[in-house]
């Protein structure tokens, strides 16, 4: 009979779920979580108030994730082919770029070495792996529920271009990003390039691994997020950004630098044919 055949949803509904997710993202979850907890910790441990924060903040977007994937009928959790090659490849181009933006910074004279209380080194497992959660909350959102849903209904190269607008904005709204027009570039080329990881492997593993990378050696490798100083939670040196905002020399350190904004672009442009290639629809059968 008829009425036992699933009707499939109007686009006017999978745009409403993309509407409705952001807000809720950006409105409901990120920002104010964000606001109303930074209040609300008063644990005496700075670490313990430090984990409680970012667990807060992540874990929500995390299931928000999963349920706009549900809703929307998008894999999320996908793979993709190649799993362990592409979270390789992913480790090592995001490793990789990161040290090449350090490397242009010392070029520049931008680049100090501090020197780390051996006590900042106690907390370094517990970093790595609030690096991966956050890491995590952004790559299920953006990679996992918001691209998977764009690529089905305008193709993988509106996806990758929309997502990154929607990851960049995120950052600068709820994230604190600086608004000047390399923070900005910056976060618009860095979302660019994990769309098109993830469109290139079939899934989100290969962008994850690679954010992962290069947030975790600019914060624990290199002590570089915050700048200056060094993470609540340690770092395995500490190198402080001096000298021209263009380089570095600021509170947004490399993320407001033209070093980020070169590498970033190396990066990019070699994915770039993956907009014309036929990719696999997000959506289950």
């Amino acid at each position: 009979m008829n009425g036992d055949i699933a009707r499939p949803r109007s686009a006017f509904a999978d745009w409403a779920i993309i509407v409705v997710g952001l807000v809720m993202a950006l409105f409901v979850v990120a920002e104010p979580v964000r606001n109303a907890i930074s209040e609300r910790i008063t644990v005496e441990s700075v670490i313990t108030g430090y984990v409680l924060f970012y667990v807060v903040l992540f874990a929500p977007l995390i299931l928000l994730s999963l349920l706009l994937g549900q809703l929307g009928r998008h894999r999320v959790l996908r793979a993709g082919g190649r799993p362990l090659w592409w979270i390789l490849v992913g480790q090592l181009v995001g490793a990789g770029g990161l040290a090449t933006c350090v490397f242009y910074a010392w070029l520049n004279g931008s680049l100090r070495p501090i020197t780390i209380d051996a006590e900042a080194q106690n907390h370094l497992l517990l970093g790595t792996a609030i690096v991966l959660l956050g890491v995590a909350a952004e790559e299920l959102l953006f990679r996992g529920w918001l691209l998977g849903a764009l690529q089905d209904m305008l193709g993988s190269s509106w996806a990758v271009l929309l997502s990154a607008i929607a990851f960049s904005g995120f950052h600068w709204w709820a994230g604190g990003a600086a608004a000047d027009v390399v923070s900005l570039a910056n976060l618009l080329l860095g979302g660019l390039w994990f769309g098109l990881l993830a469109v290139r492997s079939g899934g989100i593993l290969a962008p994850m691994a690679a954010h992962f990378a290069w947030n975790a050696s600019e914060s624990i490798v290199f002590g570089l997020d915050p700048n200056p100083g060094v993470d609540d939670l340690g770092a395995l040196t500490n190198y402080d950004l001096v000298g021209l905002p263009m380089w570095g020399g600021s509170g947004e350190g490399l993320n407001a630098s033209i070093a980020m904004t070169l590498v970033l672009a190396a990066l990019v442009i070699p994915l770039l044919p993956s907009f014309t290639q036929q990719t696999t629809s997000a959506r289950p059968a």
